[in-house]
This record gives structure tokens, C-alpha cells and sequence, in this order.
């Protein structure tokens, strides 16, 4: 293992820095020129993290439809950039139901081979295909809605920078100068120095968009970085404990240097919904 990788804990920094300007220049080309574009890489990302999620939890036995899953986590950003909010509700609604509609048909054709399953096993399969559809494409799709406002651009790109600056400050500050364990129980890897570091670059990037591409006071971007700080870190440590609970390190090897897809969008879930309704409290 080379030093690189092993200061990573196992990943090429190289490889990650590569892979991570390469997906950022997607979705500045996807922001910049046609609001269309990300709209189909969102539909991308949810559908290919949905089929890593219900992948992982099969691992301890939760069972979510993987295929209706995917499909349902690309359909519901079209619905929700067409069709607004209501529509949005709507359908990731219907997808949970068409989930455990899905499953229970499949749970009554095994049934001809094999015993019926326990119905607290079912029901915790239910339970996981809601999991699901909340967490990840419903989350994502706030990202979408974001978009659908006149000035819905600048609005997502402040939503991922900020959030990319959080975690790749905290990331480097803390691989290189962290030594106090922030959450030693839940994510080893993450540090109070990098916390530091995460909320100072948090800082500094939404009050440079608040005053630059909006227009606004810096207290606005203080409160705004504040807001995506908490929901960054929160995201962050709820996709460890995911990931510790089912035993993996990372959701999948997809992207070289980064792990999975959900690896790269835990800090973004809970974001995008935080600054979606920051928009609907100060920008309506």
C-alpha cells in the first residue's frame, strides 16, 4: 500500500482528488448551461445510490426491492422539477407503496417453496423500503426544487460548495493535523481540529455566496453556514453508523478514491432539505 493510501486509510488521495474534480466539473456543466442536465444527474446519482443502499441492507437481512427501488428513485426527480413540491409528496409516496406492494407479491410466490416469513420480519422489510425512498431520492430531490426557483442556479451551487468545502476541510485539517476524536464511537476518522477547519470553510464559502450571488448581509450567510454545518455533520455521522451497523466501509468501490455513491452523498441528503426551507423562511 502505498503512503498515500495508507494515510487515507486505504484510498488513493490521487485518485479521489481526480475522481473528485471530474464529478465536480459534471455538475458545474450540468448547473451552468441547462437546468435540465441536473436534473438527470440527480435522477443518475439517486437511482445508482438507491441499488448500493438496498444492496447494503440485504447484507443483515433487511429486503428492499432493488430494481422498483432505482427506478422510483430516478422517476421522482422529473416528477419533482415538473411537477413542484405536491408533486414530489406525491410521488415518493407511491414509490414506498409500490415497494411493499412489490415485495409482499414476491414474499406470497416464495411462499409456495418456502415457509411464510415471520410478519416482524416483513414488516421490518417494509420498514427499510421507506427508509429508502426518504433517505435518498426523496432528500435528493430538494436539490431539484432548489432548482426550480428563478435563481435556483446559484442556489444549488451554494448548497454544494458549501457543503464540498465542510467536508473537504474538515477531511484534510483532520488527516493532517487532527488528534482529538470528535465521535470516537460512531466515525474514529473524524476530528475536532477538522471540525474546526469544516466550520471555518463553511463560513467563509456561504458568506461569500450570500453577498456575491445574492446580494445579501453576511449575518444571512452566517446563519445559512450554520444550518448546513450542523446538517453536514449530521449527515456524515449517520451515514457512518449506517455503514458500522451493517458492517462495510464503504457502500460500494463505484468511484476510485471516494467508495460508493452514498459515500459522497451523505453530507449533501440532509442539506439539500435544510436549504431548501432556509430559502423558504428568508427568500420567499
Amino acid at each position: 500500500m502505498s503512503q498515500q493510501q495508507a494515510a487515507a486509510g486505504g484510498r488513493s488521495l490521487s485518485k479521489s482528488i481526480v475522481v473528485g474534480l471530474a464529478l465536480g466539473g459534471v455538475f458545474l456543466l450540468s448547473v451552468l448551461i441547462y437546468k435540465e442536465l441536473f436534473m438527470v444527474l440527480a435522477a443518475a446519482v439517486a437511482a445508482l445510490g438507491a441499488w448500493e443502499l438496498s444492496t447494503a441492507l440485504r447484507i443483515k437481512g433487511w429486503y428492499v426491492p432493488r430494481v422498483p427501488a432505482v427506478v422510483g428513485a430516478a422517476l421522482i426527480m422529473p416528477a419533482t422539477f415538473y411537477g413542484g413540491a405536491e408533486i414530489q409528496w406525491l410521488v415518493a409516496l407511491g414509490i414506498v407503496a409500490a415497494l411493499i406492494l412489490w415485495r409482499s407479491v414476491h414474499l406470497l410466490w416464495e411462499r409456495r417453496e418456502a415457509p411464510f416469513q415471520a410478519l416482524t420480519h416483513t414488516i421490518r422489510d417494509f420498514a427499510a423500503s421507506a427508509f429508502v425512498v426518504i433517505y435518498l431520492p426523496l432528500m435528493t430531490s430538494f436539490t431539484v426544487l432548489l432548482l426550480r426557483r428563478e435563481d435556483g442556479a446559484q442556489w444549488v451551487l451554494t448548497l454544494v460548495v458549501t457543503v464540498a468545502m465542510i467536508d473537504t476541510a474538515g477531511y484534510l485539517v483532520g488527516r493532517k493535523f487532527g488528534k482529538h476524536k470528535l465521535a470516537p464511537g460512531v466515525s474514529p476518522k473524524k476530528t475536532w481540529e477538522g471540525l474546526l477547519a469544516s466550520i471555518t470553510a463553511g463560513t467563509i464559502s456561504a458568506m461569500l455566496f450570500m453577498h456575491f450571488a445574492f446580494g445579501q448581509p453576511w449575518w444571512l450567510g452566517l446563519l445559512l453556514a450554520a444550518a448546513l454545518l450542523l446538517s453536514a455533520v449530521f449527515g456524515d455521522l449517520a451515514e457512518s453508523m449506517i455503514k458500522r451497523d451493517l458492517g462495510v466501509k464503504d457502500m460500494s468501490s463505484l468511484l476510485p478514491g471516494h467508495g460508493g455513491m452514498m459515500d459522497r452523498l451523505d453530507s449533501i441528503l440532509p442539506s439539500a432539505l435544510i436549504a431548501y426551507l432556509f430559502t423558504l423562511i428568508f427568500f420567499t
